[in-house]
């Protein structure tokens, strides 16, 4: 009998504290590399969803590095699109971390954390490029850093 009540109750706490967390779901996706933003792409920050091959080059141009895996992440458009976050110029190394994507109703929320390193002789855009399935194509992007 006792350990019906404790299943009762730990059963109705788990119902409680799964509908608290209201219907996020999380979204896989895969990071993009070797890219880097035009110089004559619209300047300034930007979130960008690209649907194809078109529209990426656009905005990037690719940069093959030598060695294992330089050649640019190679996107498939008919089963993926691409939701690029473009940071402002900056002549300080970037790091971007804890990147994640998540689908609350009919938006997915990019999130993220930045942290400037040591400054640089050059200046760059720090990019996020991340390849994303095309079942959430329809969906509103937005972002909580």
């Amino acid at each position: 009998m006792r350990n019906i009540k404790f299943l009762a109750v730990f059963s109705l706490v788990l119902l409680i504290m799964s509908s608290c967390t209201g219907s996020k779901e999380s979204i896989n996706f895969k990071e993009a590399y070797h890219y880097f933003y035009r110089n004559d792409a619209p300047q300034g920050e930007q979130l960008l969803k690209l649907q194809s091959q078109k529209e990426l080059d656009n905005y990037f141009g690719s940069a093959a590095i030598m060695g294992k895996d330089g050649a640019p992440t190679n996107i498939d458009f008919d089963k993926y699109f691409v939701i690029a976050k473009v940071f402002p110029e900056t002549n300080r190394a970037t790091k971007i971390s804890n990147i994640k994507l998540t689908r609350d109703k009919n938006k997915i929320i990019l999130g993220y954390r930045t942290y400037d390193m040591t400054p640089q002789s050059y200046s760059i855009h720090p990019t996020i490029l991340l390849i994303v399935s095309r079942k959430y194509i329809g969906s509103e992007i937005t972002e909580k850093k």
